[in-house]
């Protein structure tokens, strides 16, 4: 869909057009699913999440202004909804020492090998639910979803700085946490 064909179905929509707004829902669900799911690690919270953010979104269509993408707006309220959903357990941001890249060790020579294997996927998939839910969100829309730092800075409210920074520090505990894995033997 052309970014002028979105721009049209988000005038119908704004005008009470529903089937519209479902053109909307459909094309962009499948990816919000899959960025509430990571945020949420739950798939029952991340639907209800979805479900709860469309909502939203049909009965707020009127307050979009359009100065950012459509996609960009709905998938900020999807992260407002999964946020909500944990509710006061939700982890908060880790401090992590600047130190920290230089204390993991070199994961070996054999990177298309690792990261084409199921166990190394299954590794990610795991590492990342374990981090602070601020760079848990800032690396899945950034290297998981693969938005630019600019659109994920604007789903998160933030500037591009702290992005980088919520990145950089997400990545590196990836890599911390990841480091097990490399040293359980799988990589020779």
């Amino acid at each position: 869909m052309s970014a002028d064909d979105e721009d049209r179905l988000v005038a119908r929509a704004r005008g009470g057009d529903q089937a519209a707004f479902g053109v909307l829902a459909e094309r962009h669900s499948p990816q919000l699913r899959r960025v509430l799911y990571r945020i949420t690690r739950d798939h029952d919270a991340a639907q209800d999440a979805l479900q709860e953010a469309l909502t939203r979104a049909w009965l707020n269509i009127d307050r979009f202004e359009g100065r950012s993408r459509f996609s960009t707006w709905l998938t900020r309220i999807g992260i407002n909804e999964a946020y909500d959903a944990l509710g006061p357990t939700r982890p908060q941001t880790l401090e992590l020492d600047d130190q920290v890249g230089e204390r993991v060790p070199g994961w070996g020579n054999q990177p298309d090998a690792i990261f084409e294997s199921r166990e190394f996927l299954a590794a990610i998939d795991h590492a990342l639910g374990q981090l602070p839910l601020d760079y848990r969100t800032a690396v899945t829309l950034r290297d998981v979803e693969g938005l630019s730092a600019a659109e994920a800075a604007e789903i998160l409210g933030i500037g591009e700085r702290a992005l980088k920074s919520r990145l950089h520090r997400g990545r590196m505990a990836l890599r911390a946490q990841l480091d097990g894995f490399f040293q359980s033997g799988y990589v020779k």
